[in-house]
């Protein structure tokens, strides 16, 4: 597989119920772990590393970063892996989100924003996966976030809302592992 038909596995604006624009997903990386426990560390560090594709078992990688007027973003990223990595890099996340209770990080803009987690829950997509909700504050403003991690046959699906719609990010998640199941031909 190219990296061409790899990025076909992301979300498109066509998929989103709301109107978003396509911004360049360079937006989204690279925030700094600032403050909490080694888990926030952790997760600060995965998250980099799954969006740059550096993990030494990364065969593909591709991001897709939308926005609205209103606030609303999805960041999308899906990264294959070799060497049974994918079920262990989901394993390191999974662990770090149940570890963690809050952290700090920095964004690239230079904002820091203190994460509070609120929710774990199972998601039954895939070869199995989880729903983590978090709590962002920044000055005075409240953001909340959900995030779906799935890994489906050396895939790993990583969906970031920031969507008013708790529904909805149990829908985007639907859409983007069924794309990976049509593409590797899994259950």
């Amino acid at each position: 597989m190219d990296d061409a038909a790899f990025s076909q596995l992301l979300l498109g604006e066509e998929d989103l119920e709301e109107s978003f624009y396509g911004e360049e997903p360079s937006a989204a990386y690279d925030p700094v772990f600032v403050s909490g426990d080694a888990s926030g560390r952790t997760i600060v560090d995965l998250t980099n590393m799954l969006t740059h594709g550096t993990h030494p078992e990364t065969t593909h990688h591709a991001s897709a970063l939308f926005t609205n007027i209103v606030g609303s973003v999805v960041f999308h990223h899906v990264a294959q892996f070799g060497d049974g990595a994918c079920r262990q890099v989901y394993q390191e996340l999974l662990d770090a989100v149940r570890d963690c209770s809050h952290y700090r990080m920095g964004l690239n803009d230079g904002v820091q924003l203190d994460i509070t987690k609120v929710a774990v829950e199972p998601i039954e997509l895939g070869d199995g996966g989880f729903l983590v909700r978090w709590l962002s504050t920044v000055d005075h403003f409240r953001i909340e976030t959900a995030w779906v991690i799935v890994p489906t046959d050396g895939i790993l699906s990583f969906i970031n809302t920031r969507i008013p719609e708790a529904s909805e990010i149990h829908r985007l998640a639907r859409i983007a592992i069924d794309r990976v199941v049509d593409l590797t031909g899994t259950s």
